[in-house]
């Protein structure tokens, strides 16, 4: 099962929320989350998108914040087929390095824009996926049923769209579920 299964990288396994307050202090903003509902952190902190850009651009994204959970749950990821994520192209190769610290494992990443996942878990087979944003998972369900696509509530979202129907709070509760 695992070899079927793909995971998003922000806000699952990176805590990059964490990591972009850190920086953020570290330039002298003094930021706080305005919105927790928003996913958009320009809305989400009441920021401007140019200082999004510059705090994103102070982050190592070899060196980013993990959740907790994620190391508990190593013997279980590592094993997983790839990560698919809408993070910047040009840093892909920064997160593999980071993947490759925590796993000790060199595991596939494959970018794709949010509304476009559906894709590579269509072209790669992947019949379990998990993200923490609920509008991806909402066009997984629409563009690719065969997988089971698992939203990881982290309490923001497009709530304009139904809840999905696979919603969990945490890893733990997936691969107890599945596993």
């Amino acid at each position: 099962m695992l070899t079927q299964t793909a995971l998003d990288l922000d806000g699952v396994i990176f805590d990059y929320e964490k990591t972009f307050q850190k920086e953020a202090v570290k330039i002298g903003f003094k930021v706080s989350i305005k919105h927790p509902e928003i996913y958009n952190m320009a809305v989400r902190y009441e920021i401007t998108q140019e200082q999004v850009s510059l705090i994103n651009s102070r982050i190592d994204f070899s060196d980013m914040e993990v959740f907790d959970e994620v190391l508990n749950l190593k013997h279980y990821i590592k094993d997983i087929k790839c990560f698919i994520t809408s993070s910047p192209i040009e840093i892909l190769h920064l997160r593999k390095a980071n993947l490759l610290k925590i796993f000790s494992k060199d595991i596939p990443v494959y970018y794709a824009e949010t509304k476009e996942k559906h894709r590579i878990i269509s072209e790669l087979g992947i019949k379990y996926f998990i993200d923490d944003y609920n509008a991806v998972i909402h066009n997984i369900v629409l563009n690719c049923p065969k997988c089971n696509a698992y939203w990881l509530n982290r309490g923001y979202g497009d709530f304009s769209l139904p809840e999905p129907k696979n919603k969990i709070n945490s890893l733990a509760e997936f691969f107890k579920i599945n596993y």
